[in-house]
Protein backbone atom coordinates (compact mmCIF):
# COMPACT_ATOMS: atom_id res chain seq x y z
CA UNK A 1 0.00 0.00 0.00
CA UNK A 2 1.72 3.30 -1.21
CA UNK A 3 1.11 5.94 1.70
CA UNK A 4 2.16 9.61 2.01
CA UNK A 5 4.85 9.44 5.14
CA UNK A 6 6.33 12.26 7.50
CA UNK A 7 9.59 11.00 8.87
CA UNK A 8 11.44 12.24 11.68
CA UNK A 9 14.68 12.23 13.24
CA UNK A 10 14.58 13.02 17.16
CA UNK A 11 17.97 14.23 19.04
CA UNK A 12 18.11 18.04 17.67
CA UNK A 13 15.01 17.81 15.53
CA UNK A 14 11.95 16.69 17.63
CA UNK A 15 14.15 17.62 20.77
CA UNK A 16 16.56 20.21 22.02
CA UNK A 17 20.11 18.46 22.23
CA UNK A 18 20.49 15.09 22.51
CA UNK A 19 18.96 12.49 24.73
CA UNK A 20 21.41 10.04 25.55
CA UNK A 21 23.19 12.58 27.72
CA UNK A 22 19.58 13.80 29.32
CA UNK A 23 19.19 10.19 30.33
CA UNK A 24 22.31 10.22 31.92
CA UNK A 25 21.43 12.87 34.04
CA UNK A 26 18.10 11.68 34.78
CA UNK A 27 19.59 8.52 35.79
CA UNK A 28 21.98 10.27 38.22
CA UNK A 29 19.43 11.86 39.37
CA UNK A 30 17.18 8.95 40.51
CA UNK A 31 20.80 6.87 41.50
CA UNK A 32 23.25 9.17 42.90
CA UNK A 33 25.92 6.66 42.81
CA UNK A 34 25.93 6.17 39.17
CA UNK A 35 28.23 9.02 39.61
CA UNK A 36 31.08 6.90 39.76
CA UNK A 37 30.43 5.70 36.23
CA UNK A 38 31.53 9.24 35.31
CA UNK A 39 35.30 8.63 35.00
CA UNK A 40 35.07 5.69 32.48
CA UNK A 41 32.05 7.36 30.50
CA UNK A 42 34.10 10.38 29.79
CA UNK A 43 37.22 8.92 29.43
CA UNK A 44 34.81 6.76 26.04
CA UNK A 45 33.76 9.48 24.68
CA UNK A 46 37.02 11.37 24.67
CA UNK A 47 38.52 7.92 22.88
CA UNK A 48 35.58 7.63 20.79
CA UNK A 49 35.71 11.21 19.75
CA UNK A 50 39.82 10.56 19.07
CA UNK A 51 38.86 7.73 16.68
CA UNK A 52 40.16 4.97 19.27
CA UNK A 53 36.89 3.48 20.48
CA UNK A 54 33.40 2.52 17.94
CA UNK A 55 30.39 4.27 18.29
CA UNK A 56 28.56 1.56 20.03
CA UNK A 57 31.24 0.71 22.92
CA UNK A 58 31.15 4.72 23.74
CA UNK A 59 27.30 4.85 23.39
CA UNK A 60 26.96 1.51 25.28
CA UNK A 61 28.92 4.09 28.47
CA UNK A 62 26.21 6.34 28.64
CA UNK A 63 23.05 4.03 28.60
CA UNK A 64 24.38 2.49 32.19
CA UNK A 65 21.67 4.28 34.23
CA UNK A 66 18.82 1.73 32.15
CA UNK A 67 20.33 -1.31 33.95
CA UNK A 68 19.20 0.26 36.97
CA UNK A 69 15.69 1.92 36.31
CA UNK A 70 12.34 0.75 36.61
CA UNK A 71 10.09 0.83 33.33
CA UNK A 72 7.96 3.33 35.05
CA UNK A 73 11.13 5.35 35.27
CA UNK A 74 12.24 4.78 31.82
CA UNK A 75 8.70 6.45 31.16
CA UNK A 76 9.08 9.22 33.56
CA UNK A 77 12.28 10.09 31.84
CA UNK A 78 10.18 10.57 28.48
CA UNK A 79 7.23 12.20 30.33
CA UNK A 80 9.00 14.58 32.63
CA UNK A 81 12.55 15.09 30.35
CA UNK A 82 11.92 14.37 27.00
CA UNK A 83 8.54 15.78 26.68
CA UNK A 84 9.65 18.94 27.91
CA UNK A 85 12.79 19.39 25.72
CA UNK A 86 10.62 19.02 22.59
CA UNK A 87 10.46 21.80 19.92
CA UNK A 88 6.79 23.03 19.91
CA UNK A 89 6.96 24.21 16.40
CA UNK A 90 8.51 21.16 14.69
CA UNK A 91 5.69 18.63 16.74
CA UNK A 92 2.80 21.32 15.00
CA UNK A 93 4.65 20.84 11.66
CA UNK A 94 4.30 16.43 13.09
CA UNK A 95 0.41 16.88 14.24
CA UNK A 96 -0.06 18.75 10.84
CA UNK A 97 1.36 16.11 8.65
CA UNK A 98 -0.83 13.50 10.88
CA UNK A 99 -4.31 15.81 10.45
CA UNK A 100 -3.20 15.84 6.39
CA UNK A 101 -3.63 12.11 6.41
CA UNK A 102 0.25 11.31 6.76
CA UNK A 103 1.91 8.19 8.16
CA UNK A 104 4.09 9.76 11.02
CA UNK A 105 7.66 8.22 12.40
CA UNK A 106 10.43 9.01 14.40
CA UNK A 107 13.42 7.28 13.38
CA UNK A 108 16.71 8.02 15.91
CA UNK A 109 20.17 6.37 16.72
CA UNK A 110 18.77 6.86 20.98
CA UNK A 111 17.20 3.67 22.50
CA UNK A 112 13.66 2.88 21.31
CA UNK A 113 13.50 1.84 24.97
CA UNK A 114 12.48 5.31 26.13
CA UNK A 115 11.67 6.72 22.99
CA UNK A 116 8.50 4.37 22.72
CA UNK A 117 6.46 6.20 24.53
CA UNK A 118 6.14 8.98 21.99
CA UNK A 119 3.79 6.24 20.51
CA UNK A 120 1.40 7.38 23.51
CA UNK A 121 0.83 10.87 21.50
CA UNK A 122 -2.24 10.04 18.83
CA UNK A 123 -0.11 12.15 16.02
CA UNK A 124 2.52 9.38 16.06
CA UNK A 125 2.24 6.17 14.55
CA UNK A 126 5.53 4.78 14.74
CA UNK A 127 9.15 4.50 16.50
CA UNK A 128 12.36 3.14 15.45
CA UNK A 129 15.35 3.49 17.38
CA UNK A 130 18.38 1.39 18.50
CA UNK A 131 17.34 -1.30 20.33
CA UNK A 132 19.17 -2.60 23.52
CA UNK A 133 19.53 -6.29 24.75
CA UNK A 134 16.86 -7.29 27.80
CA UNK A 135 18.26 -9.78 29.77
CA UNK A 136 15.10 -11.66 32.19
CA UNK A 137 12.91 -8.69 31.85
CA UNK A 138 15.49 -6.24 32.44
CA UNK A 139 17.23 -3.24 29.50
CA UNK A 140 21.12 -3.46 29.95
CA UNK A 141 23.23 -1.26 28.09
CA UNK A 142 24.24 -3.33 25.88
CA UNK A 143 23.33 -2.19 21.66
CA UNK A 144 21.37 -5.36 19.97
CA UNK A 145 21.87 -5.12 16.46
CA UNK A 146 23.66 -2.27 14.98
CA UNK A 147 23.38 1.65 15.96
CA UNK A 148 20.39 2.96 14.10
CA UNK A 149 22.13 5.90 12.27
CA UNK A 150 23.70 7.11 8.52
CA UNK A 151 22.31 4.00 6.28
CA UNK A 152 20.98 1.76 9.05
CA UNK A 153 18.19 4.28 9.56
CA UNK A 154 16.99 3.25 5.95
CA UNK A 155 18.06 -0.28 6.59
CA UNK A 156 15.53 -0.06 9.45
CA UNK A 157 12.74 1.68 7.63
CA UNK A 158 12.96 -0.41 4.73
CA UNK A 159 12.06 -3.63 7.38
CA UNK A 160 9.23 -1.67 8.41
CA UNK A 161 7.77 -1.02 4.90
CA UNK A 162 8.37 -5.26 4.15
CA UNK A 163 6.58 -6.08 7.17
CA UNK A 164 3.34 -3.81 6.88
CA UNK A 165 3.09 -4.00 3.61
CA UNK A 166 3.64 -0.26 2.69
CA UNK A 167 5.34 2.00 0.06
CA UNK A 168 6.42 5.36 0.64
CA UNK A 169 5.00 7.76 -1.53
CA UNK A 170 7.66 9.45 -2.64
CA UNK A 171 6.13 12.77 -4.23
CA UNK A 172 4.27 13.77 -1.41
CA UNK A 173 6.20 12.60 1.92
CA UNK A 174 8.53 14.72 3.95
CA UNK A 175 11.93 14.07 6.30
CA UNK A 176 13.06 16.28 8.72
CA UNK A 177 16.53 15.74 10.61
CA UNK A 178 19.35 17.81 11.97
CA UNK A 179 22.78 16.37 10.45
CA UNK A 180 23.94 15.02 7.37
CA UNK A 181 24.00 11.73 8.55
CA UNK A 182 20.49 11.73 7.41
CA UNK A 183 20.73 12.28 4.26
CA UNK A 184 20.36 8.76 3.68
CA UNK A 185 17.08 8.73 4.68
CA UNK A 186 16.06 12.25 3.11
CA UNK A 187 16.82 10.42 -0.31
CA UNK A 188 13.51 7.98 0.50
CA UNK A 189 11.62 11.34 0.06
CA UNK A 190 10.99 14.43 -2.54
CA UNK A 191 10.22 17.14 0.47
CA UNK A 192 13.35 17.18 2.78
CA UNK A 193 13.86 19.84 5.84
CA UNK A 194 16.87 20.62 8.13
CA UNK A 195 16.02 21.13 11.79
CA UNK A 196 18.04 23.97 13.06
CA UNK A 197 17.34 25.43 16.81
CA UNK A 198 13.63 24.48 16.09
CA UNK A 199 13.38 26.16 12.86
CA UNK A 200 13.29 24.86 9.17
CA UNK A 201 15.11 24.95 6.01
CA UNK A 202 15.36 23.43 2.88
CA UNK A 203 17.77 20.20 3.10
CA UNK A 204 20.34 19.77 0.34
CA UNK A 205 21.28 15.95 0.25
Amino acid sequence: MKKAFAIFDVDKTIIKGDSMFYFLLYGISKKPWLVIYLPIITIKVILFKAGILDVKKAKESLYIPIKHLKEEEIQEFYEKVLLKKSYGEVLNVLKEHKKSGSYTILVSASPEEYLKYFKNKDYIDEVIGTKLLNVNGRYINKIQGENCKDYEKVKRINTFLKENNFEIDFENSYCYGDSNSDSYMMNLVKNRYRVRGGSLEEFSC
